[in-house]
């Protein structure tokens, strides 16, 4: 797979059923919030999801990969979800990403690696918007179902990171990502999707290691704040990142080198670098 195309096939969230929309229309309030029970409760909401998005699929021949919550210190209940998602669908579940935002980066590096040409996916998560006490407010649990096709041409992964990082300012991990890249490019980067959201302070760290990435960045860089507007959605994020990095008509007409930042809070941090293959290039 040199190049990709996503294509959102089902789009399953509290606040929003179009991806469009949920993209490009006008900014959405956060619901009445939903009281947070447990995670154990969030677990087996994920697993009602699931069954939502497995009656969407119609291509049961192309690789079937989950991009699910990250759960990587809390076992028991990724085992939980683990079993009931491999007991519910024996067939379909030999790829399971637990990575959260970084999953969608992760499917990426997946495909390449095995040369797939089509993979379907299902990204299922819990999701949060701000609410007027600049809280994040949970909202319930969100479902996507896209179609990941390989292209001779187009965006192209050309690295992807994801390190343990348990406190994000003590333990940045994004330093050492943002240096290796730029030791290994020299081509400025025009679009920048981060994880910033106002809200966590912690979360804006990604701030302090910009400097590192002055040889790549400069003025004309653009970049994408999604939890802003769109909030916390976890593994549908990646997703809806690279959804809008594929159709956006001012992002494919106007940038060729794109970075993408996610991190989970207690979990990790990731980098992912994506480079626009022109048809002509690739002839």
């Amino acid at each position: 797979m040199s190049a990709f195309d996503v294509q959102v096939d089902y789009f399953s969230t509290p606040s929003a059923n179009n991806v469009d929309e949920f993209l490009y229309g006008d900014p959405l309030p956060a619901l009445t919030h939903v009281e947070w029970k447990s995670w154990d409760v969030c677990i087996y909401d994920c697993i009602v999801k699931s069954k939502e998005l497995m009656a969407k699929v119609d291509d049961t021949e192309s690789p079937l990969v989950w991009l699910l919550p990250a759960l990587s210190y809390q076992d028991e209940l990724k085992q939980l979800l683990q079993s009931s998602l491999k007991q519910l669908y024996p067939q379909q579940t030999t790829h399971l990403l637990f990575y959260g935002s970084s999953s969608a980066h992760a499917l990426i590096d997946l495909a390449k690696k095995n040369e797939w040409e089509k993979v379907t996916v299902i990204a299922i998560d819990a999701t949060y918007k701000a609410n007027a006490q600049t809280q994040y407010g949970y909202q319930g649990v969100g479902g996507l179902l896209a179609t990941l096709q390989a292209k001779s041409y187009g965006w192209s992964q050309t690295s992807f990171e994801l390190a343990p990082s348990i406190d994000f300012e003590k333990h940045n991990q994004l330093d050492g990502m943002f240096l290796r890249l730029v030791e290994q490019t020299k081509k400025p980067v025009d679009i920048i999707f981060a994880p910033g959201n106002g809200i966590n302070h912690s979360s804006d760290v990604w701030l302090n290691s910009l400097q590192l990435l002055s040889p790549l960045i400069n003025e004309h860089t653009h970049y994408e704040l999604p939890n802003y507007k769109l909030g916390n959605i976890g593994a549908l994020e990646g997703l809806v990142n690279l959804y809008q990095l594929t159709t956006s008509p001012a992002i494919v007409n106007h940038c060729e080198h794109a970075l993408m930042i996610s991190q989970e809070q207690l979990k990790h941090q990731s980098a992912s670098e994506y480079l626009w293959i022109s048809e002509e290039v690739h002839n």
